[in-house]
């Protein structure tokens, strides 16, 4: 039985490229069957093992239990040890978690953590093809498409998972013929979480009507995975393709797309936005993609999508308006970046400024056209600009979806007179305040950010 799991475990990851031959790698360590398999595997299989075990103190003397199992198991075999012990209920107080979702937000960051000190750029983890089934099962109760059905992928990022072709049955088999203990979490016997009811009640009703059915669900879950892997190609080069930042979007690019391509690129875009997706999220986006409007996602997230531009953004990214009178020749903080206007001479200027063309750039104005007082402020609904070089009025609203992150929209800093807007931070001047041959006097606009006075 040993030889045989060490060949499936070779095969899975010479299959999906998991690790080079005699690499470093990091096992996530429980101390339970499975990730104490991960790591003998590995070693046999010659490459350098250390581990991280998470010590969650969420089950008393059994967590206790656990991670001394863990040291002695690893002072045993020679394996570098790293132990974690975060406080995860103040975590999850704090951060308004579940014990669940904080557990393993606080375990994942050990796993970084502990791959870092030791160098490692590969973690593995002990999912086995048993979890991949339970996962496969709890993803179609709640609705699923290609990729849910396909369970846990064997590679995710740095995170590899070489026994995800194996069985518990296979994995328990392998340890008792090494002669080797492992411990059992008390919590995964009792069926009061979805997984548990799935493991517990669930597969074996399933078994019953397919004593085989590990050996058709691994034969099952190869297709889906390559044809995972194909819709994942179109999807993405969908999504490429209507990308015009981190949070916007072509609209028409995206409806351009068959409807199937359409449905999984917007789960991602919508998972990537708020974290969450599901089939009523995204028909409701489809449809303020064709029809226009703005709905609320999980997380504060909304979607907006309007001339033809789709954008996500947090309400609580915009800062407040606010209005400052400029004041000549000193630093001016905003937000996280500092403000220095400057009134030279042109002759002055241009002696010590020798490389700046006799044109100038956007960021000098003409100080004699500038009408009455200047302001400091941000944007504002309705604003509107005739830029340098342009023999037309731009709205601002048009101007930002094309190249202002959403978050950012609301720190952009403006220059306005009493006639209006003469300089918009990363767009430049008005027209009408430019600097022309006949220039005299300048206003020289500095903007920087973090600026120490």
């Amino acid at each position: 039985m040993c030889d045989k799991m060490l060949d499936k475990v070779r095969q899975t990851i010479n299959a999906y490229e998991m690790l080079c031959a005699g690499e470093k790698v990091l096992v996530g360590l429980s101390g339970g069957a499975d990730s104490v398999s991960l790591a003998l595997c590995l070693k046999k299989l010659g490459f350098a093992v250390c581990c991280v075990h998470v010590d969650h103190g969420l089950r008393g003397e059994e967590s206790d239990r656990d991670r001394e199992f863990c040291k002695e198991f690893c002072v045993r075999h020679g394996f570098e040890l790293l132990v974690y012990s975060p406080n995860v209920k103040k975590y999850c107080e704090e951060n308004k978690l579940s014990t669940e979702l904080g557990a393993r937000k606080l375990r994942y960051d050990a796993f970084e953590q502990a791959a870092d000190r030791f160098l490692c750029e590969k973690i593995a983890t002990a999912h086995t093809l048993s979890d991949c089934l339970e996962t496969t099962l709890l993803n179609l109760t709640r609705g699923a498409g290609v990729k849910g059905l396909s369970g846990i992928p064997p590679v995710r990022g740095r995170y590899v998972r070489p026994l995800i072709d194996c069985t518990r049955a296979e994995i328990e088999e392998f340890l008792v013929s090494l002669g080797e203990k492992y411990v059992n979490d008390s919590t995964n016997f009792v069926d009061d979480c979805s997984r548990n009811i799935i493991r517990l009640n669930v597969l074996p009703q399933l078994e019953r009507i397919n004593s085989g059915i590990m050996k058709s669900y691994l034969s099952t879950v190869k297709v889906l995975r390559e044809t995972g892997g194909y819709i994942w190609n179109l999807t993405e080069g969908a999504i490429n393709s209507a990308k015009l930042s981190n949070n916007s979007y072509k609209t028409d690019a995206l409806l351009a797309c068959d409807e199937f391509i359409l449905e999984n690129a917007l789960s991602q875009i919508i998972k990537d936005a708020c974290g969450e997706s599901s089939f009523e999220r995204i028909a409701d986006v489809v449809n303020i993609c064709k029809n226009g409007g703005k709905i609320t996602l999980p997380h504060d997230v909304y979607a907006e999508s309007s001339h033809g531009i789709l954008k996500f953004y947090k309400q609580a990214d915009a800062a407040p308006e606010f209005q400052s009178q400029l004041v000549i020749g000193e630093y001016m903080h905003f937000f996280d970046k500092g403000l220095l206007c400057k009134k030279y001479i042109v002759e002055e200027y241009l002696k010590e400024n020798d490389n700046v063309h006799k044109k100038f750039t956007n960021y000098q104005i003409d100080y004699d056209k500038i009408k009455g007082s200047v302001f400091v402020r941000n944007r504002r609904s309705g604003d509107k600009i005739k830029l340098s070089g342009r023999d037309f009025t731009s709205s601002v609203k048009t101007l930002f979806n094309a190249a202002v992150p959403m978050q950012e929209r609301s720190k952009v800093l403006f220059l306005c007179d009493s006639e209006g807007i003469i300089f918009i931070e990363g767009f430049g001047c008005a027209g009408r305040v430019k600097c022309t041959d006949s220039t005299k006097n300048i206003l020289e606009i500095k903007i920087n950010t973090k600026l120490s006075q």
